[in-house]
């Protein structure tokens, strides 16, 4: 069937959250519906270890923690997930309001540390406001991240951060196409880089040397190096 007039589009995800709270009434009956009306996904979790075994099967966006659980220390709990995920939104949820408490939270990289008892709609705009921000940084992360090679150009990096070792003859390569990079680099100004007796290199050597060097990216990393053959032109790197 059809459908006529109307077009298609892709529902954007609502943020993930989790509620750790081990305050059943608090975390059932206020604050997960409250925050599934603001526009969140969100789950109540009872414990460190409900949270640990979710987050290893469905990572979340957001996490709202209490400090005094039965089974762990929200802020270490807080202090462990920014080592695993440094783009995981973390805010502090509880009655424990001291300055100490507070210290302890920042140190151990939440973005936020409210007071119980806190109007629901202060905790709503907060956890949006660091929603934002992360999702800021992730997308600055995401066009900022780029294939580089170093000074020395023995070392080729991918988005991800994966360093490439490279031989001779691939720096000579790589070194002479991240000089020009977004510009076509002829086969012939790729060869005289690689030997020292133009007429006596055989161009295939050339495209056998790219080809491999190719795999191994992918092999090596997963990703493939932006290094594209123009017909009639030689060879273009776009890191």
């Amino acid at each position: 069937m059809m459908l006529q007039g109307t077009a298609l589009e892709k529902i954007p995800l609502l943020p993930r959250i989790a509620i750790v709270e081990d305050d059943e009434e608090l975390r059932e009956k206020i604050v997960v519906p409250v925050l599934r009306n603001a526009g969140f996904d969100a789950i109540g979790l009872a414990s460190a270890l409900q949270f640990y075994r979710m987050w290893t099967s469905s990572p979340f966006d957001l996490v709202l923690l209490d400090v005094g659980l039965p089974d762990d220390d929200g802020i270490e709990i807080a202090k462990h997930m920014r080592s695993l995920s440094p783009s995981l939104g973390i805010v502090m949820y509880t009655g424990q309001g001291g300055s100490s408490e507070r210290l302890r939270g920042l140190r151990a990289g939440v973005d936020a540390y409210l007071v119980k008892p806190t109007d629901m709609d202060e905790v709503i705009e907060t956890l949006r406001n660091v929603q934002q921000r992360r999702t800021s940084q992730d997308l600055v992360a995401s066009l900022s991240t780029t294939w580089t090679l170093d000074r020395n150009g023995w070392t080729l990096s991918t988005p991800a951060g994966i360093a490439l070792s490279l031989n001779q003859a691939e720096r000579q390569v790589m070194r002479t196409l991240a000089a020009t990079p977004n510009e076509p680099v002829s086969r012939e100004t790729l060869i005289k880089n690689l030997t020292a007796d133009v007429n006596d290199f055989d161009p295939h050597r050339l495209e056998m040397l790219i080809y491999r060097l190719r795999r191994k990216c992918l092999e090596s990393s997963g990703e493939a190096l932006p290094l594209q053959a123009v017909r009639g032109a030689g060879y273009l790197f776009e890191p």
